[in-house]
């Protein structure tokens, strides 16, 4: 990798220094020597939230976690040269000059390993096309299907809504989101936690691009009777990384320097809507056989990010029916979860991106519906829109309420677990993936519960009748008695008395009048809960 890197930077480096030198490059730095901060204090440069997530799932603080050496970055700046961006997992900086004399200079400085050439490019539009356009704890209105597709408002119902979650949206823009109505409640609420542009160097990412406006939708929305998102409480930071009117190898650094900023500030999940293959200069462009999550600095990026903790997902990419047919860089990385899109009959969408990444492995990971996903409009009005653009902040969400059954879990722990519980898991392919998630049944499976003799069902499973079940109970104490429908709803509840030393035999009865399906009886008992998933005949 780092020899076909260095080979890249010869032919393009020199070709564009023998003549005006572009104004962007990419400084590789050796080593982070005489560096100010130390992995042995991670509190100067790590927010505790993030240090807190490290520590749950024992993820150690290492040399890529502390920032760029700063006499370095100095070093640089002296030579005549704007340093733009700074990644602290490449260790390196984007910088900007038109002076060929500088990055003489710069290729001379002793802690520089090599400098890669970024070009100005032309312009390229985000696929955004628009088509024209029950209920448990929301009334999801036109959102609906995206939502149960998933039995995503199961996890609704049990109060598991994002509360706490944050999630970064790296996106090209985020155009009305500060003056819409629809979004008033994430400022009221105070659930945007922080924003930053990496395109332009600050912290306005209300302009530019509607399309982060429109993913942000289909996971914050809570417009009752209209619109409702997978993940309606949950904080956001809003990242902008990609610039819309180009295409330019510099949106990997960008997208890598947002990635490290969410890191920072603790984020658990991040949402990605794009995908890299061809840039406006074609021989900075990707061929098939780089997708392998190897090549492109983004992919590399993204594992990185996902080693830190943070659950990546992504976009398949929207080549399905172009010439290149296959995702996109980040979707090859190996740990993030690349979502295909299907429309709301299940079926895949023509432009989804289609697998496996180029050393075989099964992409994408899992899809969600992308063909005509309800969106807000940039007009503040309920709509549609298509592409896997939407297909990933639309499972993003769930994954993010998911997470919150069970914290404990790692992010690869919960992608696997996706996975698994999806509709073609045992018979994954090039188009679908491992198919549709079901995150209620990924829910029964990371479920935390007590496995013992204690309680258990003496009743036949499936049920008729009523329902029996037995509690054994050292001491005198009281047991919370929960029976609901599979969407969550409850049917009964009651609170009883057990009895030291003794068996004690509980009926619900006459449930004979319900309507055949999946029932959950759910017992709390001396701070345990027993949960048993029921038929009914």
């Amino acid at each position: 990798m780092r020899i076909l890197g260095f080979i890249f930077f010869v032919v393009l480096y020199f070709a564009g220094f023998s003549q005006t030198a572009p104004n962007k490059y990419w400084v590789k730095l050796k080593d982070k020597n005489y560096n100010e901060y130390s992995i042995n204090n991670p509190e100067q440069f790590l927010s505790q939230r993030a240090i807190d997530r490290r520590n749950r799932h024992n993820i150690a603080i290492v040399e890529n976690d502390l920032p760029v050496t700063q006499i370095y970055i100095d070093s640089i700046e002296q030579t005549g040269a704007t340093v733009i961006l700074k990644s602290k997992w490449f260790n390196a900086v984007t910088i900007e000059t038109s002076d060929s004399s500088v990055l003489t200079a710069i290729e001379n400085l002793s802690f520089v390993d090599y400098i890669e050439y970024f070009s100005k490019s032309v312009s390229k539009e985000l696929d955004t096309s628009k088509a024209k356009s029950v209920n448990d704890y929301y009334n999801y209105g036109n959102a609906y299907n995206q939502i149960h597709i998933h039995n995503g408002e199961i996890l609704h119902n049990m109060g598991f809504r994002g509360q706490g979650m944050y999630i970064a949206v790296i996106d090209a823009g985020f155009t009305n989101v500060n003056t819409l109505e629809a979004f008033a409640p994430l400022f009221n609420e105070g659930r945007i936690i922080a924003t930053r542009d990496f395109v332009d160097g600050d912290d306005n990412v209300y302009h530019a691009n509607t399309h982060g406006q429109m993913v942000l939708s289909t996971i914050a929305m809570n417009l009752s009777g209209e619109m409702v998102g997978t993940a309606p409480e949950a904080s956001f930071v809003l990242l902008r990384s990609e610039d819309g009117a180009t295409e330019n190898k510099i949106e990997e650094d960008n997208w890598i320097s947002a990635a490290e900023f969410a890191d920072s500030i603790g984020v658990d999940v991040i949402n990605t809507s794009l995908g890299y293959n061809n840039y406006d200069n074609t021989a900075q462009s990707y061929t098939y056989s780089d997708m392998n999550g190897e090549t492109a600095r983004i992919s590399i990026g993204a594992d990185i990010c996902s080693s830190k903790g943070i659950a990546v997902v992504v976009s398949a990419g929207n080549e399905g029916s172009s010439s290149w047919h296959y995702i996109t860089a980040p979707a090859d990385a190996r740990s993030v979860l690349a979502i295909g899109a299907i429309s709301s009959s299940e079926t895949i969408a023509a432009f989804s991106s289609r697998g496996p990444s180029s050393d075989g492995r099964i992409k994408p990971d899992v899809v969600a519906i992308g063909s005509s996903s309800t969106v807000l409009s940039t007009n503040g009005n309920i709509s549609t829109a298509s592409g896997t653009s939407f297909s990933a902040p639309i499972t993003a969400g769930l994954v993010a309420c998911l997470w919150q059954v069970n914290p404990e879990i790692s992010n690869a722990e919960l992608f696997d677990v996706i996975r698994q519980c999806s509709s073609q898991y045992d018979n994954p392919d090039n188009d679908y993936g491992y198919g549709i998630p079901d995150f209620y049944k990924a829910y029964t499976k990371i479920k935390i519960n007590i496995v013992s003799d204690e309680v258990y069902l003496s009743s036949e499973n499936p049920f008729n009748d009523e329902v029996n079940f037995v509690v054994k109970s050292v001491d005198e104490d009281d047991i919370r008695i929960v029976f609901c429908d599979i969407l969550g709803r409850v049917i009964f509840s009651d609170q009883k008395k057990v009895y030291a030393s003794s068996i004690n035999k509980y009926t619900i009865n006459d449930v004979s009048y319900l309507a055949e399906g999946i029932y959950i009886l759910k017992i709390y008992h001396s701070d345990k809960e027993y949960e048993f998933k029921m038929m009914k005949n």
